[in-house]
C-alpha cells in the first residue's frame, strides 16, 4: 500500500494546472462550538413549527425519472478500461465515482477512534485525489460547515487539509445517521431526477465511518431513507452502481454491529437493489486504515458493476 501512496503523491506533484480554491477550515474555540450548537437547536425548533417531522416525511423527489436506455450508461462503463486498468491500479474505480465521506462525530468518537479516522483519511485523500482532481467531500453527522450550503467540506485534496479539518471539529452529541445521509443523498437524487440522462451524473460512493448505533431516537435509524432511495432508483431503472453506501464500523460496539447487519439484509427484506455494504474493523486486527477502507469500497463497487 505504501507504494500506492507514493505513486499518488508523485501524480499529484505533476499536476500544476489545478487552480481550485484551497480548503481552509475555520478554527473554533469552545464558545464558538457552543454558539453553533445553540444556533442549530434554534433552527431545528423553527422547522418544527413550519413543517411536519422531516425525519419521517422527507422523500426523494417526485419528479419523473429521466428516460433511460439500458445500452447508454451501462455500455459506456463496460467499454471503459475499468477491468484492464484495475489489474494495474486496484483503485481505478475512483476515476468513475464521486467519493463522499460521512464521519460520525458523536461524543463516543472522542479519543483514539477520532484519531484513527483522521489518520485513515489523511492517508486516503491523496490516493483519491490522484484519481479525481476534485478530491473528496467530507461531512459530519453533527458539525456543519456554516460557509457551505451543503453543510460539508468539499474538494479536500491532501492530508494537511484533513488534519486541519479534524482539529476544527470536536465530537459531541448523538448519532443522527438518517438525517445525515438524507442531507447528502436528497440533493443527489434530486439532481438525478432532473437529469436528461443518468450519464450526466457521476455515480456516488457514500462511505459512512461510525462507531455506534444510530440514536438515541429511532428516527435516527437510516433504514427507511435507504429503502426509499433504493425504490426510486429501481423505478427509474438507474444502473446498479449509481449509488453505493458503505458503512465502516470503527470499534467493536455490539449494538452497532447488529444495526449494520440489519442494513446488510435490506435487499432480502424489501426486494430492492443491493446498495449497502458493511464492514467491521476488529481492533485486535489493527487500527482503521486507508487500505482497509479502499478494499471494502472496491468490493462493493465490483459487486454492483457485476450486477448491471
Amino acid at each position: 500500500m505504501s507504494g500506492l501512496f507514493q505513486r499518488a503523491k508523485a501524480k499529484l506533484a505533476r499536476r500544476q494546472s489545478n487552480n481550485k480554491p484551497v480548503f481552509s477550515p475555520p478554527a473554533m474555540n469552545d464558545e464558538e462550538h457552543h454558539q453553533q450548537r445553540q444556533q442549530r437547536r434554534k433552527s431545528s425548533n423553527s422547522k418544527k413549527h413550519t413543517e411536519k417531522d422531516t425525519s419521517e416525511t422527507r422523500h426523494p423527489p417526485s419528479v419523473a425519472p429521466p428516460a433511460y436506455s439500458t445500452h447508454s450508461r451501462a455500455s459506456a462503463y463496460e467499454r471503459s478500461t475499468f477491468l484492464a486498468s484495475s489489474s494495474e491500479d486496484p483503485y481505478h474505480f475512483l476515476y468513475l465515482f464521486d467519493t463522499v465521506f460521512l464521519v460520525d462525530d458523536s461524543s463516543s468518537m472522542c479519543g483514539h477512534r477520532w484519531r484513527e479516522v483522521q489518520s485513515a483519511l489523511q492517508q486516503l485523500t491523496p490516493v483519491c485525489t490522484s484519481h479525481d482532481d476534485d478530491g473528496i467531500d467530507v461531512y459530519f453527522m453533527n458539525h456543519a460547515n456554516s460557509e457551505d450550503e451543503s453543510r460539508g467540506y468539499r474538494c479536500i485534496k491532501d492530508g494537511a487539509q484533513v488534519e486541519a479539518l479534524f482539529r476544527s471539529v470536536r465530537p459531541f452529541g448523538p448519532t443522527p445517521t438518517r438525517s445525515s445521509i438524507e442531507n447528502i443523498l436528497d440533493p443527489y437524487i434530486e439532481k438525478l431526477s432532473r437529469a436528461a440522462d443518468f450519464q450526466d451524473v457521476r455515480p456516488l460512493n457514500l462511505i459512512v465511518l461510525t462507531d455506534g448505533m444510530p440514536g438515541p431516537s429511532t428516527s435516527y435509524l437510516p433504514e427507511p431513507a435507504i429503502v426509499r432511495y433504493a425504490k426510486w432508483l429501481d423505478e427509474a431503472a438507474a444502473p446498479s452502481y449509481q449509488v453505493g453506501i458503505q458503512f465502516i464500523q470503527v470499534g467493536d460496539d455490539a449494538d452497532a454491529t447488529r444495526a449494520l447487519e440489519i442494513l446488510d439484509r435490506l435487499r432480502e427484506r424489501y426486494g430492492i437493489r443491493d446498495m449497502v455494504d458493511t464492514t467491521k474493523f476488529e481492533s485486535r486486527a489493527g487500527p482503521l486504515s486507508a487500505e482497509g477502507i479502499l478494499k471494502a469500497v472496491l468490493g462493493g463497487v465490483d459487486r454492483r458493476l457485476d450486477g448491471d
